[in-house]
């Protein structure tokens, strides 16, 4: 080994055992080349059942995986294998050319999902060698969260924590930030959160959350939740009713002692602003130059207000951008709907100077919270004409000025997803302000694919159809600051690709990490995960039949155009075993096969074609006619991508099913136009285009026209529904996860009744700005469009699952065409998970949900 290796392994040994104490690490591994891909072969023998899952591998078998339904291998151990092999990263950071990137991994036993901490070298530790990996460490639950300052030189270490008084049971938990320092070697302080100072950290780093180092990396700015006014019953002592903000009698009142939250996964979430830390003094100061002061303020009522999230500082470190959700009093929002999933509940960005709240943390002798500095002066709203404004980031300042890039739509959009646009400023270091006139739209929303000048390439067929994303990456800017890179929703497929900041050029980025050549892989599902020290790119890849792949692009891929970058693989990690049931393991790329497909229905008003993945089997007899599941997504305004995902890996290569993803017109990735052709359309046009594609699959004639079946959750499930219903002669079977089937009945009880006026009547339907109950005439045409409409014409067997705790589409949607269907003498079968919201995400309920919905097919298909 050599001296280097040795070193850096020593190295990151010594980091990981710093991390937290009582933590496991599973076998150290090294990566080594196979041919095109990195296979990993296990250092420490103390793990039998990964070793026996490494030779199996290595001698290129399936060590069991099942080649028909009737082998002796299991269901539940044939899914394991599946699930184990997955690799979903929460977060990936790059610092000091070392890649921190932490897996989420399934524990079945556990119902719950284990975290794994790597720490990867980027390049080899020689020329010709590959990197040595130091063990992964398994994180405790109590860690939410880990930021590496800009050098890296920090790390702040989120920690929920319950401490314990001497011999006393634990109190509440509490939030503490631990700051390490010496290159995240050294626990220099832990600073306790006062719950006095605001309620929980919100971690929700995909949406409402974030937390920013400053730019001298003396301060953190975090959001959090805002504590709830006081109450006190009115039989309550008379000292607690004496406190002059105490509100008696309102403990029980919305919007006072009970919060009005964000519906479906939110329901802890109310009102957030922001905070400020100094990591020195450890003194925290509320940012109260924003939108909704007073509300934030603790005032009687909780109603109004704006959420405040995604906060960064600027470059000059004297100001913090951020996005503000209007909570009631922006007037756009008179009742708090659903967020998650949801991206276009009204947000604008905002600027607030905190230089001098920063200097007065920065007072050790200070009270905490007493006047210092200057007072800050107010907020700035930077997008006042755009109603859809998020993602703020920044480049490296040059000659006293950044630039500020965020996603935005000035028209904003009823659906619950749609095309953004890119838009830039720059920022005056000196002022901490936006320069005047110098906002510009440098990629505007498309409506049809192909639409935009000088847009010549396609991906899969289809011209560039606009840019489908959420959030900007924080590290997106090239290194010279021309151009960004980010990932969005190309037709099927998730692609990379680079804008020029002069001109508004998009342009593909194309690479393949499991050839050893510089060709491209256009069918696999690439991200972009940020730009490393270097000025090279943290990329993932995936496929419908290959987990994901942690990759690095050398600097160069910025001036290859159309051809090939080169690419090197980081890391393929090897599975960690989802359950003790374990015993097979699945080989990447072994058991069967994707590809895409573009199909052009002659029906419907906008002409853009319908994508699809298609998942076959290996080893089909040339005269086998498959069995088919169409699976059409939820949302609506999502897409299914060529990426990894185990459960429909495990129907198609353990259940011997085709498995056929339809991205039906209004899934994103396809231009604005389309995806706005399923509002007042829902269950006719992406009825229609399932069909459509189900028919060109069979037409092909590798499928049994008499075995197809149908799977979807959510609005997959409103499809599933409908499909049964008004085609079942094609679709012989269904299973389906919180089905919306009675919209009329459903309107009144979601958290959003949003999607009930826009999908069944069309766009401007729904009076955002006001509440009201729909009348008679809109419930009848939400009827008409629901699945129970079509219910005389169903014979199909069914399989229903509800999560009890759905609060999107209410369990009783799922139980009245339950009992329905049973009434008729339908075959029906349903399953009741009391602990579930409307995803069935927990890990056991999930499995178990699949390990039923496979046999439900092999009964009745």
């Amino acid at each position: 080994m050599p001296l280097s290796a040795l070193a850096w392994l020593l190295l990151l040994a010594s980091n990981c055992s710093n991390v937290v104490s009582g933590i496991r690490q599973p076998p150290a591994f090294v990566t080594h080349r196979r041919g095109p891909r990195t296979s990993l072969a296990f250092v420490d023998g103390s793990d039998k059942e990964l070793q026996t899952a490494l030779s199996s591998l290595r001698a290129g078998g399936n060590n069991g995986m099942a080649s028909s339904k009737k082998d002796n291998v299991g269901d539940a151990e044939a899914y394991a294998a599946m699930t184990s092999a997955a690799v979903d990263f929460s977060s990936v950071y790059e610092r000091n050319g070392v890649v921190a990137a932490t897996r989420s991994v399934r524990d079945i036993d556990t119902n719950s999902r284990r975290q794994f901490l790597y720490h990867i070298p980027v390049g080899s530790s020689s020329e010709g060698q590959p990197p040595i990996l130091a063990p992964p460490v398994e994180l405790p639950p109590k860690i939410k969260a880990r930021i590496p300052s800009p050098s890296g030189a920090k790390i702040a270490i989120l920690v929920e924590e319950s401490p314990h008084d001497g011999d006393k049971a634990a109190v509440n938990k509490r939030h503490v930030f631990e700051i390490w320092t010496e290159n995240g070697h050294r626990l220099a302080k832990r600073i306790v959160l006062s719950p006095d100072t605001h309620g929980k950290v919100c971690v929700d780093f995909a949406w409402f959350g974030g937390v920013s180092w400053s730019p001298d990396e003396s301060a953190l700015v975090y959001t959090a939740e805002v504590n709830k006014p006081k109450t006190a019953s009115f039989f309550a002592t008379a000292s607690s009713k004496n406190e002059e903000t105490t509100i008696v009698g309102g403990q029980h009142t919305l919007g006072v002692g009970k919060s009005e939250d964000w519906g479906e996964k939110y329901g802890n979430t109310a009102l957030l602003s922001l905070y400020c830390l100094n990591v020195d003094t450890g003194k925290i100061g509320h940012v109260e130059n924003v939108p909704g002061e007073l509300v934030a303020k603790c005032s009687a009522s909780k109603h109004d207000g704006y959420v405040l999230g995604q906060p960064i500082f600027s470059p000059c470190g004297k100001s913090v951008i951020f996005v503000g959700w209007d909570g009631g009093e922006g007037g756009d929002m008179p009742r708090r709907l659903g967020a998650i999933y949801c991206f276009h509940r009204p947000c604008k960005l905002y600027s607030s100077p905190v230089g001098g709240l920063l200097d007065r943390l920065a007072d050790a002798k200070g009270a905490e919270g007493a006047e210092g500095s200057g007072k800050d002066a107010p907020f700035v709203c930077l997008t006042p004409n755009d109603r859809l404004a998020r993602s703020p980031r920044f480049s490296a300042p040059e000659e006293g000025t950044a630039k500020l890039a965020y996603l935005c739509n000035t028209k904003g959009f009823d659906t619950h997803g749609g095309c953004m646009a890119l838009r830039v400023a720059d920022w005056d270091m000196s002022r901490g302000a936006v320069v005047g006139g110098s906002t510009k739209v440098v990629v505007d929303v498309v409506q049809l694919p192909g639409e935009r000048k000088g847009d010549d390439v396609k991906v899969g067929g289809l011209h560039f159809p606009g840019l489908f994303l959420h959030q900007l990456r924080d590290r997106c800017f090239s290194p010279d600051g021309r151009s960004i890179v980010l990932t969005t929703e190309w037709e099927s497929v998730n692609k990379m690709v680079t804008i020029s900041l002069g001109d508004g050029t998009v342009s593909p980025i194309h690479f393949d990490l499991l050839s050893d050549s510089r060709v491209a892989c256009k069918s696999a599902s690439q991200q972009f995960l940020g730009f490393a020290d270097d000025g090279g790119a943290i990329v993932t890849q995936s496929e419908s039949n290959r987990p994901t792949i942690l990759g690095y692009l050398p600097p160069s891929f910025l001036k290859e155009g159309q051809n090939a970058a080169a690419s090197q693989i980081l890391a393929e990690l090897p599975a960690v075993a989802s359950t003790t049931k374990s015993g097979s393991s699945f080989e990447p790329g072994a058991g069967y096969s994707y590809r895409t497909m573009t199909i052009q229905p002659e029906h419907g008003d906008v002409k853009v074609p319908v994508g699809a993945v298609l998942l076959l089997p290996d080893n089909s007899a040339s005269n086998e006619k498959l069995p088919l599941i169409v699976v059409p997504h939820g949302g609506p305004h999502t897409c299914m991508s060529t990426s990894y995902f185990p459960t429909y890996g495990y129907l198609c290569k353990h259940g011997r099913y085709a498995v056929l993803h339809v991205n039906f017109r209004g899934s994103t990735g396809f231009g604005q136009a389309a995806l706005e052709s399923l509002a007042g359309t829902a269950g006719s046009l992406d009825v229609r285009d399932v069909v459509a594609a189900t028919r060109a699959v069979i037409d092909e004639g590798i499928i049994d026209p008499e075995r197809v079946g149908i799977c979807g959750g959510s609005h997959g499930g409103f499809l599933a529904s409908h499909c049964i219903g008004q085609h079942p002669d094609l679709f012989k079977v269904a299973a389906m996860r919180n089905p919306c089937t009675n919209i009329a009945t459903m309107v009144t009880a979601t958290d959003i009744p949003d999607w009930c006026y826009v999908e069944t009547l069309g766009t401007g339907n729904y009076d955002f700005s006001h509440f009201r109950a729909p009348s008679r005439e809109e419930l009848g045409k939400m009827w008409d469009k629901s699945p129970i409409a079509h219910i005389e014409h169903v014979k199909a067997p069914m399989l229903m699952a509800l999560g009890m705790k759905d609060r999107r589409v209410p369990p009783s949607q799922g139980i009245e065409y339950y009992h329905a269907l049973r009434a008729k003498g339908v075959p029906t079968k349903l399953l009741v998970y009391e602990d579930c919201d409307h995803a069935i995400d927990l890990v056991a309920n999930e499995a178990d949900f699949w390990l039923n919905t496979k046999l439900w097919f092999d009964e009745h298909l």
